[in-house]
């Protein structure tokens, strides 16, 4: 089977600085623009795409949860809100407006709701230069566990002779039954690309992943992580640099550990591509998905709303994904050496 297959260990708590161990990627951070918002929370060590992933001189101090709409519960329906507004200099919100919601305006309005109880404090340490003045914005996610996101259990029958080389059985497992649920799609695709129908195969996890129409975004994260594998494996840099807003959205949403070969594949391609700010991110945050490292910087924080933005926090309910984090590690070293 050609596929990358990763050893997933949990593993006890370990220090280490965002580039401190890089000194050419380190001093060619330095040397970027600062108002890069991409630059400065790789510099200092924040959270990447956390849900105020964005820089500004305020950290927030309080949370909100908005409620989740019982429609969309009983859809199976996830989704995510990002909203704008100004911090005001007590502290509070206003002017919110939508940014970007996925899918559709289903969780808008309890997003909106919510988000005038934000709370925020000026972040005496940030040096950021913010040249949009007080403007923030925060992104509220919508998400179901596992059972709750109406996949019918045949797909996961049908991965399992992928995982077991049985393409045969799995194609014909799936083939038939795509009208029923598009789901099916994914083992159907799969066993077509090591079958030898590998541009069949790319070609329909592609419109999956694209389709504006497909709402679950757990189909997606399972088609991503597939997807990104391919296109690597047959060199297609460019098809996965057109994947990055896509992979992107779900990652919004969630399914940190599902996107971890993504990310990682969408760096390098981006390296190679030339983009170097961009690969870094997206290395970085492979790095933190992982799970698998803390910030020094941040290991003593006491500021709570702080450490849940930190760039290593730990999540404990998580595994640490050592192969992915090693591999991750070992391509920032070569880069820094050709930086």
């Amino acid at each position: 089977m050609k596929s990358i297959t990763f050893l997933c260990l949990v593993l006890p708590l370990t220090i280490s600085a965002a580039f401190d161990d890089y000194q050419n990627i380190n001093n060619f951070l330095k040397n970027s623009d600062i108002v890069n918002e991409k630059v400065f929370v790789l510099l200092n060590n924040q959270r990447l795409l956390s849900t105020d992933y964005n820089p500004s001189i305020f950290q927030r101090v309080r949370d909100e949860k908005p409620r989740y709409p019982s429609t969309m519960i009983k859809k199976g329906i996830e989704g995510f809100v990002e909203v704008g507004f100004i911090v005001n200099e007590d502290g509070s919100t206003s002017e919110h407006k939508v940014i970007q919601s996925m899918p559709g305006e289903y969780f808008d309005e309890n997003a909106l709701k919510e988000a005038i109880g934000l709370r925020y404090t000026r972040n005496t340490r940030s040096d950021y230069i913010n040249t949009k003045g007080v403007a923030h914005k925060h992104r509220f996610t919508f998400n179901l566990s596992e059972g709750s996101r109406k996949i019918p259990n045949g797909i996961f029958s049908c991965m399992q002779f992928i995982y077991e080389d049985k393409y045969l059985d799995a194609r014909e497992c799936s083939e038939k039954k795509i009208e029923i649920h598009r789901g099916y799609s994914i083992p159907y695709s799969l066993a077509l690309y090591y079958l030898g129908q590998e541009d069949k195969g790319i070609n329909i996890l592609t419109k999956l992943l694209k389709d504006p129409n497909e709402e679950s975004f757990y189909l997606k994260a399972l088609t991503t992580s597939a997807l990104t594998i391919f296109l690597f494996d047959n060199d297609l840099y460019e098809e996965i640099l057109e994947l990055e807003p896509y992979i992107l959205n779900v990652r919004k949403v969630g399914y940190e550990e599902a996107l971890l070969n993504a990310f990682y594949f969408l760096g390098v391609s981006l390296f190679y591509s030339d983009r170097t700010i961009d690969s870094l991110f997206y290395l970085k945050l492979t790095q933190q998905d992982s799970n698998c490292r803390i910030s020094l910087r941040n290991s003593n924080d006491d500021v709570k709303a702080s450490k849940a933005q930190s760039l290593y926090r730990l999540l404990p309910e998580k595994n640490c994904y050592i192969d992915i984090y090693n591999r991750t590690e070992n391509t920032l070293k070569a880069i820094d050496k050709i930086i």
